[in-house]
């Protein structure tokens, strides 16, 4: 993990840049579609008011929820089992809020561009998305009471066995998906998935280690964040084509990201801790 500390400082100014490309590419994108939706009717009115609201008072808005009144016959009515997060519904949920603010604005007679470029900033900063993971628990792992020093450089080397696959990921995952979105070549998006396998890989192969006691907390901390990475990278390829889905999950890849690191961290302080004593 030494390694993606140094690539986290490498890449750090790209972290900062994709959250201004993110309120860039909404703000874009909902001014062109208020061209398109020039008479909304008064269903859409009312739904997406009841989005401005909620944007309004900072209420959490469910970006992914299914919309209002559903859509039945329109062909997706199998998106809840191929995309139980709910992903796909970002989109609509999106332009929704932005549409309805330009249009409550409009009507309220307070629009200015100054107040458009305020509800895209809003809606931009809270844009994230929600994934679903393996979550493991204290039963799926084998313990050892053994809390020697020799017993845990054991788990030490056990552990870097187990976490090899991730050395065949010689990019930066962020890295790879912006390279697909300024060149669309479908095998930037294929190496992602084959980054995601390793994690995915890495993640099983951790899960057979046998833990001291004294690590249980560290070890589910790094399972379960490298249970959720593997997972934001999956979706980051198979969403990368959706806009809004995407930079949803830069946001979470962020988070991610930064939990896998916190607990690999936290589990290197332990290792140092029990050298020392």
């Amino acid at each position: 993990m030494e390694t993606r500390h140094i690539q986290l400082e490498r890449f750090s100014p790209m972290v900062i840049t994709a959250g201004f490309a993110v309120a860039v590419l909404i703000g874009t994108l909902a001014w062109q579609a208020t061209r398109s939706w020039r008479e909304p009717t008064e269903e859409i009115r009312v739904a997406i008011t009841e989005q401005t609201k909620k944007l309004d008072s900072n209420n959490d808005i469910r970006w992914q929820r299914a919309l209002e009144g559903g859509l039945a016959g329109d062909g997706n009515e199998g998106d809840v089992l191929n995309d139980p997060d709910g992903l796909s519904n970002i989109a609509d949920n999106v332009l929704g809020t932005l549409v309805g603010s330009y249009v409550a604005m409009k009507d309220a007679g307070t629009y200015t561009p100054a107040q458009g470029n305020r509800v895209a900033e809003t809606v931009s900063s809270d844009l994230r998305a929600n994934i679903s993971y393996r979550i493991y628990g204290t039963s799926d792992i084998k313990t050892d009471p053994d809390a020697s020093l020799s017993r845990m450089l054991a788990y030490r080397s056990d552990l870097r066995i187990a976490l090899e696959p991730l050395l065949e990921n010689r990019s930066y995952e962020l890295d790879i998906f912006a390279s697909y979105i300024d060149t669309g070549d479908e095998a930037h998006l294929a190496e992602l998935r084959h980054m995601a396998e390793r994690y995915r890989t890495a993640t099983e192969n951790v899960l057979k280690v046998v833990v001291p006691e004294n690590a249980l907390t560290h070890q589910l901390d790094i399972l379960n964040a490298l249970s959720e990475f593997e997972m934001v990278l999956e979706k980051m390829a198979t969403y990368a084509n959706d806009p809004f889905a995407a930079a949803a999950l830069l946001r979470t890849f962020s988070g991610a990201e930064v939990n896998m690191l916190t607990s690999f961290d936290a589990l290197a302080g332990y290792f140092r801790e029990h050298v020392r004593s």
